[in-house]
């Protein structure tokens, strides 16, 4: 069943480290392609980057744009009823991309499952802290897993796994009710994890698998532990 396979984590990479790697294919039916980065097969990754060109077709039924987060440059693309994601972006716009890596014709490009505008410009400058000092130089992706700096330079235990959290049949209901609450409990510092946990009325495992969840699919940002905001 759908909801029994396992979801992939969406690792934070450079798009240098997607252009620079090979491209494999998945070796059974439910694996999926990716490319290696540092000691992680890596088929999902969360880039926040700017858009630098912007192309729909003449029908609407085409939409593809190009990122760049300052260590190159890559399109995501879109077709049919999948454009509406990206067709009110526009050149200048800082996104938050959560997406699936693809290759055609040796040329590689991100579908998106996720794209989320970003207001705040200091979420670009806060990922490149994440990744390290530069692209020349970068941080192993192992490193990158157990430990980030907040925009503070405080430490934060990061919250990739390698294992699913969450239920993936939770209702989108029960998500939105946890986003409000971050909402409107976030203050400067982001809002108290327990108090988010306490209000949602749900148990502390089911709640904690909901938040950690959004978490890796980048809906909301840990501003220091145990705090937590929407990005936007």
């Amino acid at each position: 069943m759908e909801n029994q396979q396992l979801r992939q984590v969406a690792y934070k990479v450079w798009i240098s480290d997607i252009l620079k790697n090979d491209f494999n294919t998945g070796s059974g039916e439910w694996d999926p392609n990716y490319v290696v980065i540092g000691k992680n097969n890596v088929s999902r990754v969360n880039i926040i980057a700017n858009i630098i060109t912007n192309y729909t077709n003449e029908e609407g039924d085409y939409v593809s744009i190009t990122i760049d987060d300052g260590s190159g440059s890559i399109q995501i693309k879109a077709w049919k009823e999948d454009v509406k994601s990206l067709k009110e972006l526009s050149v200048g716009d800082t996104l938050l991309i959560i997406g699936r890596v693809k290759e055609y014709n040796t040329e590689k490009y991100l579908t998106a499952e996720i794209v989320k505008k970003l207001t705040n410009p200091e979420w670009l400058v806060y990922r490149k802290k994440e990744l390290g000092k530069g692209y020349e130089n970068p941080v192993n992706s192992d490193q990158v897993l157990k430990q980030e700096k907040d925009l503070n330079g405080e430490e934060i235990i990061s919250q990739h796994t390698e294992e699913v959290v969450g239920d993936l049949s939770e209702t989108e209901g029960t998500r939105q009710k946890i986003l409000n609450i971050i909402s409107d409990l976030a203050t400067e510092d982001g809002a108290d994890k327990l108090e988010i946990i306490k209000q949602s009325s749900l148990d502390e495992q089911t709640a904690d698998g909901i938040i950690q969840s959004l978490l890796m699919e980048g809906e909301i940002f840990e501003i220091k532990p145990g705090k937590l905001k929407i990005l936007g």
